[in-house]
């Protein structure tokens, strides 16, 4: 059965609030919360997988979660070492440090279980129909995304790809049109944009990374920027001189609790909702909006929401954009 997006990564978060309370064993690493983003705006409708390595000592909460989101979990290798593990601490002004406990550092071993070789993977994780996935933006695994890029496009879907950190140094021309070459959307947050590219407005720097594209590169940039809400550009045609783009607020009255994921969780909604659409100029500002509420969601919950939560914020979404 063909599953309408893979993402990558898992790993259990520990989080630690500035005042000292804490959130242990939830599932992190971008890929759930990718994934809870995507069943958000499908109506928890789409066949959907998570790719990464695990050990036996995976939560058996972790695994119910996935379970609830009639997640396949056919692509969770099994590992003799222990399922990647890491401290996520908050300090009050909204710094986070992740300190990674059983593996310490990060190592090669590390990133084989975060990011699997597509020759790992089960025969339908070949077959996606689109895949969302984080990357280093100076260390882009450019044949993996490549990889699945063409299986996307294959099945008429889409890669969606987005930095998990900030770059150390600014990226060169010839990087930058590597990195964007081997994908379809591209969001960073607004520090990782700036990072890539220099100092200047998200605005301008969406603008920078859309021109940087190739022809047949990635045609949409999303820049994300927090409680600020996000933007998104896309070309209009194949001409590198045409395109469109929009800013989007974040969702008014987001009681925030916990940020761990929202980014991951905007990803998957804009991903779900921009699948198969027909590429007209509205469908980008439907995609901002599902992206936005879906880290809205997020940012209110502890961890992962809940199942139950998710199945009543659906409708609470679909009355908010005047869908239902």
């Amino acid at each position: 059965m063909e599953l309408d997006c893979v993402c990558f990564t898992l790993i259990i978060d520990d989080i630690v609030f500035p005042d000292g309370t804490t959130c242990m064993a939830q599932l992190g690493g971008g890929g759930s919360q990718s994934l809870f983003g995507f069943q958000l705006v499908s109506g928890s409708k789409g066949l959907v997988g998570l790719a990464a390595g695990v050990g036996t000592d995976l939560p058996e909460s972790c695994k119910d979660w996935l379970y609830r989101i009639k997640a396949d979990t056919s692509g969770l290798i099994l590992h003799s070492r222990q399922t990647p593990r890491a401290w996520q601490i908050f300090e009050s002004d909204g710094r986070r440090t992740q300190v990674y406990r059983h593996l310490g550092d990060p190592c090669d071993e590390l990133y084989e279980m975060l990011r699997p070789k597509v020759d790992d993977l089960p025969e339908s994780y070949k077959h996606a129909k689109s895949y969302h996935i984080g990357i280093h933006p100076q260390h882009p695994p450019l044949s993996l995304l490549r990889t699945l890029r063409q299986a996307a496009h294959a099945q008429g879907g889409l890669l969606s790809v987005e930095p998990y950190t900030a770059s150390d140094s600014l990226l060169t021309s010839p990087h930058l049109g590597q990195l964007l070459s081997a994908c379809d959307i591209f969001s960073p947050n607004e520090l990782e944009a700036e990072s890539m590219v220099g100092r200047g407005s998200p605005q301008k720097n969406m603008m920078t990374l859309l021109d940087a594209s190739p022809c047949d590169g990635a045609q949409t940039i999303v820049i994300r920027c927090g409680d600020k809400g996000a933007m998104a550009a896309t070309r209009k045609g194949p001409s590198q001189d045409s395109s469109i783009g929009f800013m989007l607020p974040a969702v008014e009255d987001t009681q925030v609790v916990d940020v761990t994921g929202c980014g991951n969780a905007f990803c998957g909604g804009f991903l779900a909702s921009f699948i198969g659409k027909t590429g007209k100029a509205g469908d980008l500002l439907e995609s901002l909006a599902w992206g936005s509420t879906a880290a809205s969601f997020m940012a209110e919950e502890k961890g992962v929401p809940k199942m139950g939560v998710l199945q009543l914020k659906v409708c609470s979404m679909l009355s908010y954009h005047g869908m239902r």
